[in-house]
Formats: C-alpha cells, structure tokens, sequence
C-alpha cells in the first residue's frame, strides 16, 4: 500500500515537472494565447469576403502605407475608411470635474475602384491624429468587405534649439494615444518633473510652452509617459515599452532677454469651456458689457435699456465661498454691489472697477428693482501679477507673491508652480476669495531664475490616469472648463 502511494506521488511529481515547470510548457501556453488571440481575429472578421494586406502595421503619423486587397466585388467604387476617436472632458453641473471620455469617430482614407479581378492596390499616409491602434475598413456600397489594424506611435519636436533665460520653448507632438496607458505625458527639464502634456480634445496633437532656465549651456529635455502621473523611468521594462521616450537639448546662450513679469493672453477652454446657464431678461431688456473679462481693479462699463424709468436699480454681484476641504462646505452668495438709477427711458450706463473677487466661470450680475429681476450679465475675472517683492537677492531671501483671480471650481481653483522649470508645489485661490499669497525662498547660483504659474485640475471623478495637480503644460487649447493662462514671472539671484 504505502509502495503504491510512493508511486503515485512520484507520477504527480513528475507530471508536474514536465508540464508546470518546463520552458517548453510555457511556449505552448504562449502558443495556445496566440492561436486564441488569432481566432479571436478571425471571428471579428468571419463573413467578410475580402482580404486586405498592408505593408506595415506599425508607424508614426505620415507613414506611408502600401495597401492590396483581394476578394471585392469587381469594377465597384471602394472606400477605405480610418476608424479613431474624439476625445472630451466632462463635468457635473459647472464645478464639478468628471473626467475625460472618448467617443469612435470614422474619417474617409480614400476611394478608388476595383479592378475586373476584385483586387484594388494604392498607397495612403497615416492621417494626423489620435495615434494608438487604428482599424482601417473597407467597404463598397457601405457595406464591409474587410479590414485591418495599423498602430501609430506619437512624435515630438522642440523649437527653438538655444536662446537665453527665458526664453519661450514649445514642445509639439502629433500621434498621442487615446488609451489609458498612452495617454499621459511628462515633461522633464534637466531631470527634474516640470508637467504635464495632454491633447484630450486636441486630436492627438498637443502644444506644450514653458521657458528656458539655468545656466548658461546645455540643458536635457525629456519626454516620459507615465499613467501614474510621473515619469515611468524604466520605460523599456514596462508594458508600453513600445513607446517613444523623446530627448532634446536646448543651450541657454548668454544673450541679454526680456526677463519682466507678465501674464500669457487668455486662451480658449478646450471644447469653450463649460456651458454657463442661460441669461434671462424680461421682454423688451437689453444688457450689456463693453468687456466679457478683465482683472480685478480693469474698468468695464455696463449698458442697460428697456428698464423701469426713474427708478433705483440694485447691481446684484452672484459668486462663491466656502471651503471643499474644511468639512463646512461651500455655496453661492449674493451681495448688493453697485446702485445706480435709471433715465426718463429706462437706461443707464455705468462704469465700475472689476470687484476683487474669484476667477474661473463668470460672475452673473443681476439687474434688480423692487425685489425683480429685470436682467443679467456675466462678467468673468481673469488672473493678475500683483507683486513679487522682493524681485532679487542673494540665495536664501525671502520673498512674496501675490496673484489675484484664482479661480474656485475643481479644474480652475489652483495653479501649479516651477522653478527654474521643476515642479515645486500647487496653491488654492478659493479660501481666499481669489487672492493668492506665497512665500518662497530665492535658491540657486547667481542669476534669473524663472518662476512659472500653470493651470491644473484640482480633483475629479477620473481615477486613471492620474491628471491632477500638475503644471498642464497643454493649457492654451487643452484645459477644460475655464481659459486660465500661465503667469510667468521670476527672482534674480544676486551674490550679496
């Protein structure tokens, strides 16, 4: 008995060894994938009566691709089609991040002919765009005949190649992914994390801008991708190793530069932003501002018609406090900002100075008399440089910045700071009415360093990949909600 239980654990053991633990067992069950991942293809395509080949099945945008096909039906117009994406960010309500979305979107490749075999042959280049996996279809008479898959890795280029501190340096790429895991790219500037690249809403393509800093010399410029939210350093081990990690130099020259503050024009939200809710004005009411934004303390001027004569009229400011994190939330407040009266014809124009108030989505001014609204107004407030004081010193001094028009919702109540083009730290405009103070310290040799305010998304429901609470180096026509520019300013190191 105990002789047989020894030979059948000895049988066990060895089964074991030759099909658990053998190279040659994990190639059949490398193999049996392979052939479950082909007949997965072959279904997709089961019924199709054509067969297309290309010449490559990888590429970048403007490859050029070598196509033949077999199987049409003879003499008929063909049309090969590029299947992508469009991409979105959304929300909930007009403060709320949700996250980003993609929907399949088709572009026309070509159209040609089949011979009097049903064979067709041509050339087509790789269409700018979402990179990733694309399945090219094609079809006569809208129906499929058959298809194929081509996937397109995404390039980058820098411009210019050298100039002084401070210079403007744009990174622009074409091909990015729309998948979780090649989607998200980082920017480092001498191997320290400066932001983030996107191109949700921007087709693939993105435009990235910070300015040069340093020393005099060359400076290393890398491209990572990372789904985290960081760099993914050992790149070539990890499952999207198949991903261009790009490298640049740019050489800081000695020249002399415009080295003042200033804040970038105000871009376009991606997509226009959120949608505010519609102005209501009683029959016959006609408001209007000579500007739709300004900063705080600009002069705007507000007409207003088709209003009771001779009456007093309230100019009711509607705005936001309150905390997301303190536990005792946060809601709309309204207060009595201006009174004026109205003419013999129920008009007025008045000029005011932009209230110092909350950035992001516009303000809605109400025109009220005796308790009714006759009509309203948006007027937005766009971030300032009020000081940075002081602006030079030797290492070690303290100084002071103070912004105004910080916004409050989750993708604009925040801006992300770098210096000398690494990623320092965030701060929050919604505690404080907008109004941003930081006191950093002066480091570095002596010279200009420079000192960068990005957009960023606070939060939001969107898990993976992690977008937040970085420099978006993409904000001038890829930041959702709100058009917020860069601030750029920047300290002079002294030697005493």
């Amino acid at each position: 008995m105990k002789k047989s239980i020894l030979s059948l654990l000895f049988v066990f053991a060895l089964i074991f060894v030759i099909t658990g633990c053998s190279s040659d067992s994990t190639t059949k069950v490398a193999k049996a994938e392979k052939v479950t991942t082909d007949t997965k293809k072959q279904e997709n395509t089961a019924g199709l009566t054509g067969k297309m080949t290309l010449s490559v099945t990888k590429g970048v945008v403007g490859t050029p691709v070598h196509f033949s096909i077999s199987g049409l039906k003879p003499n008929s117009e063909t049309q090969l089609e590029w299947k992508t994406v469009k991409g979105q960010y959304n929300f909930i309500g007009i403060y709320q991040f949700k996250g980003v979305s993609f929907k399949d979107k088709i572009i026309p490749l070509l159209s040609a002919k089949s011979d009097q075999n049903g064979n067709l042959e041509g050339n087509f280049t790789v269409p700018s765009g979402f990179g990733g996996n694309h399945t090219i279809y094609v079809k006569q008479n809208n129906q499929l005949k058959t298809q194929a898959n081509i996937h397109v890795n995404p390039t980058f280029k820098m411009e210019p190649a050298s100039g002084p501190v401070g210079s403007e340096i744009t990174i622009t790429a074409d091909g990015i992914g729309s998948d979780d895991m090649e989607r998200n790219w980082q920017l480092t500037y001498d191997n320290q994390l400066t932001g983030l690249i996107t191109s949700i809403t921007t087709d693939g393509k993105a435009v990235a801008k910070i300015r040069a800093s340093g020393s005099v010399g060359n400076h290393t410029l890398t491209v990572w991708h990372g789904y985290l939210g960081i760099p993914y350093i050992n790149h070539e081990q990890a499952p999207t190793s198949y991903l261009p990690v790009p490298k640049f130099t740019f050489n800081v020259t000695s020249d002399k530069a415009d080295l003042k503050g200033y804040v970038e024009p105000t871009p376009t939200a991606a997509d226009g932003g959120v949608n505010m809710p519609k102005l209501k004005n009683k029959s016959g009411v006609s408001v209007s501002l000579d500007k739709k934004s300004g900063v705080v303390g600009e002069s705007a001027t507000m007409k207003a018609s088709g209003l009771p004569k001779n009456q007093k009229v309230e100019l009711i400011w509607n705005t936001m406090r309150g905390s997301r994190v303190s536990g005792k939330g946060f809601g709309a407040k309204q207060s009595t900002w201006l009174t004026v009266e109205t003419d013999s014809q129920g008009s007025f124009t008045k000029t005011f100075p932009i209230p110092d108030d909350l950035g992001g989505p516009a303000h809605r001014i109400d025109l009220q008399v005796d308790g009714k609204i006759y009509g309203q107004a948006y007027l937005s407030i766009t971030p300032s440089i009020v000081k940075v004081s002081p602006a030079s010193g030797p290492s070690g001094t303290p100084f002071t910045i103070e912004i105004k028009g910080v916004g409050w919702t989750e993708y604009d109540n925040t801006y992300q700071i770098t210096y000398d083009n690494g990623y320092v730290g965030y701060v929050c405009g919604f505690n404080s009415a907008g109004t941003v103070i930081v006191n950093m310290v002066a480091s570095g040799t002596p010279g200009y360093h420079t000192i960068d305010f990005y957009p960023g998304i606070y939060r939001g429901q969107q898990k993976q990949p992690d977008i937040y609470l970085s420099p978006q180096l993409t904000y001038g026509q890829d930041h959702p909600g709100s058009g917020i520019p860069a601030l750029r300013m920047g300290f002079e190191v002294t030697n005493r």
